[in-house]
């Protein structure tokens, strides 16, 4: 019987801090892995780098944030069969994304100050918000043994499926006494679970650097926050850290389908709505592409 071929892998970064890059080098398993694939381009661990050409499988780190992240997510989606985002980053936006809730040019010259010329900025966004994205490897950094569970899922010609359950739900098989229960801000009923629970295992609440949980009551997470002392607003600002886009969209999308929404106390947003007789009118949460 003739020997398969292994798969053509390459991983590669736009704007971002390589952790989640790092994170592939730290696997337990790593030299099995590289046993078991063709890795043609990783320029953070290897010398020589194949650019060109068609891969099976590429893994991509970063947000985009200027013109140059957007050519090279293009390019890279073009030449992967399936293209696979990792990390928070990749996936949500993660910390680059927080300025598309600020004054773009007052941040830059917070940054920069007067030399502002040479930037080539585009408004931060995921990867999936300008090519289709296969897999997601979610977290900040990404959780290895995920990404190790997709290795293995696609090496054996099976199909990665992330169960659809909250952080609480891995916390609670952790044996964790609930952080919420303590009264801390915590994150975990409306975060993405399937983590490794590290931040709670060490007394730490949920982030949310795992993105949104697609079936969050975010109505009734805002309240049970707002009855422990903690304001909308603020939970607000705890959320924009690591996915403030998707999770806005996502609250946003539920806010439509509440026919109660213009009566007082049920608006999810009141620390962005006007004064007066607009109190409870929605306002736009954010602009994903400003003109």
């Amino acid at each position: 019987m003739a020997k398969s071929k292994k798969l053509k892998v390459g991983i590669y970064g736009i704007t971002g801090c390589m952790g989640c890059q790092l994170n592939v080098l730290y696997q337990s398993d790593l030299f099995g892995i590289l046993d078991a694939i063709d890795l043609r381009s990783f320029p953070v661990g290897k010398e020589k780098n194949e650019h060109k050409g068609k891969l099976d499988i590429i893994f991509l780190e970063g947000v985009v944030v200027s013109k140059e992240d957007l050519r090279m997510v293009k390019e890279l989606r073009k030449r992967a069969t399936v293209l696979v985002a990792i990390g928070a980053c990749a996936t949500d936006g993660c910390v680059p994304a927080i300025r598309n809730f600020l004054d773009d040019k007052d941040t830059q010259k917070v940054v920069y100050h007067d030399q502002t010329k040479h930037l080539q900025v585009v408004d931060p966004s995921p990867v999936d918000k300008h090519v289709k994205v296969d897999y997601y490897v979610r977290g900040c950094p990404m959780d290895k043994l995920e990404f190790l569970q997709l290795m293995k899922a696609i090496l054996s010609g099976n199909d990665f499926k992330v169960p659809l359950k909250s952080m609480c739900h891995n916390c609670n098989l952790q044996g964790n006494l609930c952080l919420l229960e303590r009264g801390r801000e915590c994150l975990g009923p409306i975060t993405f679970g399937n983590c490794s629970v590290m931040c709670p295992d060490f007394d730490h609440p949920c982030i949310g650097c795992r993105g949104p949980f697609p079936d969050a009551n975010f109505e009734a997470y805002f309240t049970m926050m707002e009855r422990k002392g903690f304001s909308r607003k603020h939970m607000m600002q705890r959320i924009n850290k690591y996915a403030g886009i998707k999770f806005r969209e996502l609250i946003e999308k539920q806010n439509e389908n509440e026919v109660d929404h213009e009566h007082e106390g049920h608006c999810c947003f009141d620390m962005f709505c006007h004064s007066g007789s607009d109190r409870h009118k929605k306002q736009p949460l954010i602009k994903l592409h400003k003109k």
